[in-house]
């Protein structure tokens, strides 16, 4: 992975805790990177109508259960503005079940994740979501 340019990811994610390991996760593997978190999908489209033309993210990470808007529905919204298409999103949940895997994948996530269970699953899981902004 490029340290040597800045990289911006959106982290949707209302549980502070989640939010805090994630983060903590992706610096520690890449300490250059600006995480801009957002907690809920709400808040997510009001920066972007407000900021359009500022600088995009390389990743966009989205919880699956939030206030106002599930992951799926922030998905649609998200692939209908053309600036943001080629930019990988990608979808963490508690959730395992196929249905949700399945709802996720079809609104246009890249891909769609469990949320681990201890510190070295966070680990994995921030190499694996690290391994789309290469």
């Amino acid at each position: 992975m490029k340290n040597e340019e800045s990289k911006l990811v959106y982290l949707v994610e209302d549980d502070s805790d989640d939010q805090e390991i994630l983060v903590a996760a992706i610096h520690q593997i890449n300490p250059g990177i600006t995480m801009q978190v957002f907690e809920n999908g709400m808040d997510l489209m009001k920066s972007i109508d407000i900021n359009y033309n500022a600088d995009k993210p390389c990743l966009i990470i989205l919880d699956y259960n939030m206030p106002f808007y599930t992951g799926a529905e922030v998905l649609k919204k998200l692939n209908a503005l053309h600036c943001l298409q080629d930019i990988p999103k990608l979808v963490w949940s508690t959730a395992g079940d196929l249905n949700t895997r399945n709802e996720c994948i079809s609104n246009g996530a890249s891909n769609y994740y469990e949320k681990p269970y201890n510190i070295s699953g966070y680990s994995q899981l921030a190499a694996n979501m690290l391994g789309y902004i290469i």
